[in-house]
């Protein structure tokens, strides 16, 4: 077979080559199936734009206010890398009637990156509800791509509330008989209600009758199943038939969400292919059709194969672009899309540290040696016990290996001597043996998980099973 090969090359042009790459490149943009299974190679967005936040009246007592906050930050910590994971999470943080309930989830349109980039905008805005200064109850944040709540009760299966909201866009319809408009817009809704809760309970469509377009989508949350869902989006479709003729219209409920619009928002598959999977699946096509070429022209299939590695170096480039323009100049607050979720941690580490020092500290400045790292101005004016501990926990936040360093509520918790400070572990350099200091079961979450046992508002939850 070799030899037949070679002995059956012919000469092909140039023009061939640019031919045959050009349509490899546009079954991309055309979403082809290139590698017999089905690829999208669409570039969504995160959609992080807010349809309506919606904060409760209800606050904490001033004596149950420290606790409430604490088990607030200590439920949205533990929501983000579930969110991360699997695109939904429900978590339960503490005891009591300072119990705090959260839940969170992603469009399931989205994919990963654009799930993490809304989920941690929406993270961020959602204290505008004020938890800390007013240690307020609840709050619910609805975006286009992803939601949040947070309260004081179990409403992982509550399907419709008091403050449920439908928005409706300013303009009304411009694009042709608004008569036909306001019927395919009603046909769209109706479908939608009926055929997501037979699919996982989303669904997207359109319908174009009378040269007339309309897109939707209908999700219920991840607990709202069966009946319930169907109950939910049963009772959006009759609330946004209000918004017709307006060109956009939306349903905020407590179990799910109902949208329509006169322009495509979503994404066609579920899962929608993104990264190296639509390169994996691009480049089988492109290696499959270069081996097929060879048995014409070897000179070809080089040439096409060096060109296919050129188009990848220049869409990886693209695409880490396009990522920091989404992130904008805020980039450095949205923490949860760091992987180690650590680095706002680390950071209040370091500041705690020069803090105390008031000046750079050499680089093997190490706990056994903290009264050295005392500004000479404070001494005999400061607590050497306070000043030791604050420098400990500042040692802790910069700790190595990420898994090591406390979050954010555990910090709080320390600095107001609510809970124990351990021992930081040695940097990796000071070793014998050039790594980390870890005995079987004593890293620092484990501790952390025994200390937060006798705390009182202890108990973390996490409900993640699939329906």
């Amino acid at each position: 077979m070799l030899t037949q090969a070679w002995i059956l090359r012919s000469t092909i042009s140039l023009s061939t080559v640019s031919r045959v790459y050009v349509s490899c490149v546009e079954s991309r943009s055309l979403g082809w199936d290139t590698s017999q299974q089905s690829v999208d190679f669409s570039l969504s967005d995160p959609r992080a734009t807010e349809a309506a936040l919606i904060c409760t009246n209800r606050t904490a007592t001033v004596p149950e206010r420290q606790t409430v906050i604490a088990n607030f930050l200590a439920a949205l910590d533990a929501v983000t890398p579930l969110v991360m994971r699997q695109k939904y999470a429900a978590v339960i943080n503490g005891t009591g009637n300072t119990t705090v309930y959260a839940f969170g989830e992603c469009m399931k349109d989205l994919d990963a990156t654009d799930c993490n980039l809304c989920f941690a905008q929406c993270k961020t805005q959602i204290l505008r509800c004020l938890p800390f200064q007013l240690a307020t109850r609840g709050g619910r944040l609805f975006y286009d791509g992803c939601y949040l709540r947070y309260d004081d009760y179990n409403f992982f299966n509550e399907t419709l509330s008091t403050q449920d909201k439908t928005i409706c866009a300013s303009r009304d319809f411009s694009g042709g008989n608004k008569t036909v408009f306001s019927a395919n817009v009603l046909a769209l809704v109706r479908n939608l209600s009926v055929l997501a809760p037979k699919n996982d309970g989303f669904f997207v469509g359109s319908v174009d009758r009378g040269n007339v377009s309309v897109f939707g989508l209908g999700q219920c949350w991840e607990f709202v199943n069966g009946s319930a869902c169907e109950t939910c989006l049963t009772n959006a479709v009759s609330e946004i038939g209000s918004c017709t003729p307006k060109e956009e219209g939306r349903v905020l409920n407590a179990g799910c969400y109902l949208r329509y619009s006169t322009h495509k928002f979503y994404n066609n598959s579920s899962s929608p292919s993104r990264g190296n999977k639509g390169e994996m699946g691009l480049l089988q096509f492109c290696f499959r059709l270069a081996i097929i070429l060879a048995v014409t022209s070897s000179s070809l299939a080089l040439a096409l194969i060096a060109a296919t590695a050129a188009f990848f170096v220049r869409r990886r480039v693209a695409e880490k672009k396009r990522v920091r323009k989404e992130l904008g100049p805020e980039s450095l607050l949205v923490y949860e899309y760091v992987p180690n979720q650590s680095l706002h941690d680390y950071f209040f580490g370091c500041y705690l540290i020069s803090k105390c020092a008031k000046k750079k500290l050499p680089p093997l400045s190490w706990a056994m040696r903290l009264y050295e790292a005392i500004d000479p101005v404070l001494e005999g004016n400061f607590q050497e016990e306070e000043a030791s501990r604050l420098l400990q926990i500042g040692l802790l936040c910069v700790q190595a290996s990420p898994e090591l360093r406390p979050s954010m509520s555990i910090i709080i918790r320390m600095i107001n001597n609510n809970h124990e400070v351990p021992q930081p572990t040695q940097p990796p350099f000071l070793t014998p043996a050039g790594m980390e200091i870890r005995q079987p079961g004593s890293t620092y979450k484990s501790q952390l998980e025994s200390c937060t046992q006798s705390s009182g508002n202890s108990m973390t939850q996490s409900l993640s099973e699939p329906r």
